[in-house]
């Protein structure tokens, strides 16, 4: 959906529909193993606790921080088309390495 609404113009839900994807998933992850998931604050806790199982951390922590911007952008109308363009790629980016690791279905 986050390219549907890029496709359309609008850069703010185009923004809040790409972190929505990663941040659902983060509360797949949270739900299948116990966490506790009831805050923006608790992903950020998700993230760092199974991003160790990838096989680039660093990256994942980059990607991350992107994903961020875009839910922050949603809320500050500061990014530029080609920005959230590179956010929404990082969410698909992001969300990819998450399955890749099988981190949902250990």
């Amino acid at each position: 959906h986050a390219y549907e609404q890029l496709r359309t113009g609008d850069l703010l839900q185009a923004s809040e529909k790409g972190w929505g994807a990663a941040a659902h998933y983060l509360k797949a992850v949270a739900k299948q193993r116990g966490w506790t998931n009831r805050s923006h604050r608790d992903l950020f806790s998700i993230n760092r606790r199974f991003i160790s199982e990838t096989d680039d951390p660093q990256r994942m922590e980059l990607l991350f921080g992107n994903l961020n911007g875009l839910h922050s952008n949603f809320y500050e109308d500061w990014y530029t088309e080609g920005d959230v363009r590179a956010g929404i790629e990082a969410a698909r980016e992001y969300i990819e390495r998450l399955e890749e690791a099988k981190v949902l279905n250990r």
